[in-house]
């Protein structure tokens, strides 16, 4: 799972199809399925939305995605609605101007309508609900507000604004939804970070799970097991990652020899540094040096 959201976190390319700042009296829309994503910041009013099966009451701060082939309809509101939201792709499609905004069921719509619905990437890889409720919805506001201006004018850089917009509405949508105080993560958030931190600059010596636990102020096992969670590695697999990170730097920046960029990244042998770098990138360090002209 944890390949899977970042393959998806590096292929992101949204692209806005609409953008509104709506606002309305009375909010009411029958039943109807889109192809993409639909963003929606309740700032003022009460809403009542029914996603397939649930029925949700929306509050002003409450966000809700509605997702690609997922039914939903507006069953009323109380009070003036404002409703800032965007309809977009999360991920670049070729046929992006051609898709319309869909407002049939989907029993309703043709075989050709039905091709158009994306699959649901936020919802089965970054495990993004229907509604949102965050403290730091105030700050997507802001952006979705940003980017609704921007689309209003659509301007010649505007592809490349309201990229950034939308995901840095994504990426605050992710950590408001991080696990609440309280939660091993954020009570060892401080511990985790500084054991990073020594590894980082100490990642040319041996460094053992004992004198990461005690930076850590943890268990052995109970460490390795947040570490691995919050970074996806191993404290030895971390290292060793930064470590080949750190010599593909000196190979391409500096003009040492791979015995001293060895040395330097903590190997004793050329010959160990080598066979450790191939296993780990496939390839030799002289053959990664050589798709570097001028190296």
């Amino acid at each position: 799972m944890e390949t899977d959201k970042k393959n998806l976190l590096m292929h992101l390319s949204p692209n806005v199809r609409r953008a509104w700042n709506h606002r309305v009296p009375e909010m009411k829309m029958k039943p109807r399925i889109i192809f993409d994503y639909e963003l929606l910041y309740l700032e003022r009013g009460i809403l009542r939305v029914r996603i397939e099966e649930t029925v949700y009451t929306l509050e002003p701060g409450d966000i809700v995605l509605f997702k690609p082939g997922k039914e939903h309809e507006f069953l009323g509101s109380a009070g003036e609605s404002w409703m800032p939201h965007i309809h977009f792709d999360v991920l670049y499609y070729d046929n992006f101007e051609d898709v319309p905004i869909n407002f049939k069921r989907k029993t309703e719509c043709q075989e050709i309508e039905t091709s158009w619905i994306r699959p649901d990437v936020l919802s089965h890889i970054l495990n993004i609900p229907d509604v949102i409720r965050i403290k730091n919805h105030s700050e997507i506001h802001v952006s979705l507000i940003q980017l609704i201006h921007a689309y209003e004018r659509s301007d010649t850089d505007f592809p490349i604004l309201q990229k950034s917009l939308t995901l840095r509405i994504l990426y605050l949508i992710l950590k408001g939804l991080e696990p609440a105080a309280g939660s091993p993560f954020v009570l060892h958030q401080t511990a985790l970070e500084n054991t990073v931190t020594h590894i980082i600059e100490n990642y040319g010596q041996p460094i053992s799970l004992d004198d990461l636990s005690k930076i850590a102020c943890l268990s052995v096992y109970h460490f390795s097991r947040l570490f691995k969670q919050k970074f996806g590695l191993s404290p030895h697999q971390f290292q060793m990652k930064y470590r080949f990170e750190k010599a593909k730097e000196l190979m391409i920046y500096s003009q040492l020899s791979l015995t001293s960029i060895a040395e330097k990244i903590g190997y004793s042998s050329v010959f160990a540094f080598s066979k450790a770098f191939k296993q780990s990138e496939g390839v030799s360090p002289r053959q990664f040096m050589q798709t570097f002209p001028g190296i």
